[in-house]
């Protein structure tokens, strides 16, 4: 080798060899942030962004099919905003959270290059869920307060901006860890049970407490992508026994709250149903999903092919505002709590097909890994596949973009899973 290439490489060895020690240690720190701190989170995963840069302009790692393939899944809806803007009219806003899924890719090349390992993941889904529990308990217990401790109409946020990403993320700690407690490896990792069982009580308080309707929801739905895991390990009795005594304790203590939630949401659609018109019955949660709709739907069948725009989408709704076909609490969301209405309102059937394809490329992605004759892959495909019913879940209930800090933890973890998941990423201890 010439010493012009030689000095060249020596840096980018170093560089490689430096990232490679510190990745193991930022996927838990991540999600200890994602339930403590926002800005810790945000550092990490630029962090990730920068380690997977770094790697991308390293020779020797080709992409293959698979690689090529989720990439494109999450660059398409990027890709198409951009487009739908270019079309109809410019709002920088409005790519900032769709621009995460770029971001993803270079996190995704990270974890694919160096591999990321099962205990790793273990260790920070029951740092979330000790800190999701713990927070939302300190916070219900103390009548709110400043910061973590603050409360929502009595609901605790954590370092979100609302109560609904709270919950929605904590239940996909809770359901996450219960994979990685079920799931077989080709040893026995000791403590795992100790720390599954730490993310789904941790997890399953904070969901519970946040008073998250679509987390409740998604709860049963992941369960089932976990229970019917290929290869899982039987369910020990004493976890049977614990999960029942558990599930008891959650039902006294709970049982006035849930029920009264639920109540609530019955009671606000039939007012709704009853009396679309009356400002008592839209202007409540579920009351101003079904109006949104009304007028979502209303402005497809007007703009079809590409919708009203995805720029233009804040100026249409002040003007519904202003003429009184909106109520002005409206003017203050940035979607409108449905991903298929979103979509079609502002991006119309193009952007309604990007988005499709978004999904059925991730998906893919999973339901192939779930094949692997690997149990670390095939857990890594779970793990995959139970973020994603979550998203789907909390995306047809709220929107896909609508939390910052929620749409970054779904980007992030996304890319994690999905390299853990890929056949050929290495293995790690």
């Amino acid at each position: 080798m010439c010493p012009e290439r030689l000095h060249s490489a020596q840096p980018n060895r170093g560089l490689h060899a430096l990232v490679a020690r510190v990745a193991p240690w930022l996927l838990p720190l991540f999600l200890l942030g994602l339930m403590l701190s926002a800005g810790l989170a945000r550092n990490l995963a630029v962090l990730m962004a920068a380690g997977g840069l770094v790697l991308a302009v390293t020779p020797g790692y080709p992409l293959d099919r698979l690689d090529r393939r989720f990439m494109l899944a999450c660059a398409v809806l990027p890709v198409t905003y951009l487009l739908n803007m270019a079309l109809l009219g410019w709002n920088a806003r409005a790519l900032e959270r769709p621009a995460h899924l770029l971001a993803a890719m270079l996190i995704y090349l990270l974890f694919r290059r160096l591999g990321i390992s099962r205990p790793s993941v273990l260790f920070g889904l029951a740092l979330a869920g000790l800190a999701a529990g713990a927070v939302a308990v300190m916070a219900v217990g103390s009548g709110g307060g400043q910061g973590l401790m603050a409360l929502n109409a009595g609901r605790p946020m954590g370092p979100f901006s609302s109560p609904g990403p709270f919950g929605n993320y904590s239940a996909v700690v809770a359901v996450a860890g219960l994979a990685g407690g079920l799931a077989v490896g080709v040893r026995t990792l000791p403590g795992t049970p100790a720390l599954a069982l730490l993310a789904i009580t941790g997890g399953l308080m904070a969901a519970l407490l946040s008073e998250t309707r679509s987390a409740w929801a998604a709860l049963p739905l992941m369960s089932i992508a976990v229970l019917i895991m290929p290869g899982r390990r039987p369910i020990p009795r004493r976890w049977v026994l614990a999960g029942v005594v558990s599930a008891v304790l959650a039902a006294l203590l709970a049982s006035e709250l849930v029920g009264a939630r639920l109540g609530e949401g019955i009671a606000e659609v039939r007012a709704y149903l009853a009396n679309p018109g009356s400002p008592s019955a839209r202007e409540t949660s579920l009351g101003l999903r079904l109006l949104s709709w009304q007028w979502g739907w209303e402005q497809f069948l007007a703009n079809p092919v590409f919708g009203i725009g995805l720029g233009n989408f804040r100026s249409a709704v002040a003007a519904a505002v202003a003429a009184g076909t909106l109520p002005p609490i409206l003017s203050t969301f940035g979607g409108l709590h449905n991903l298929f209405i979103d979509h079609l309102t502002t991006t119309g059937l193009v952007g309604t097909l990007a988005m499709l394809a978004f999904w059925a490329g991730t998906l893919g992605h999973f339901v192939a890994a779930r094949r692997s004759p690997d149990a670390d892959k095939r857990l890594f495909a779970t793990w995959g596949l139970v973020l994603l019913i979550g998203e789907l879940v909390f995306s047809n209930v709220g929107s896909m973009f609508a939390s910052s800090l929620g749409t970054l933890g779904f980007s992030v973890l996304l890319a994690v899973f999905a390299a853990g998941a890929h056949p050929a990423t290495p293995a790690r201890a």
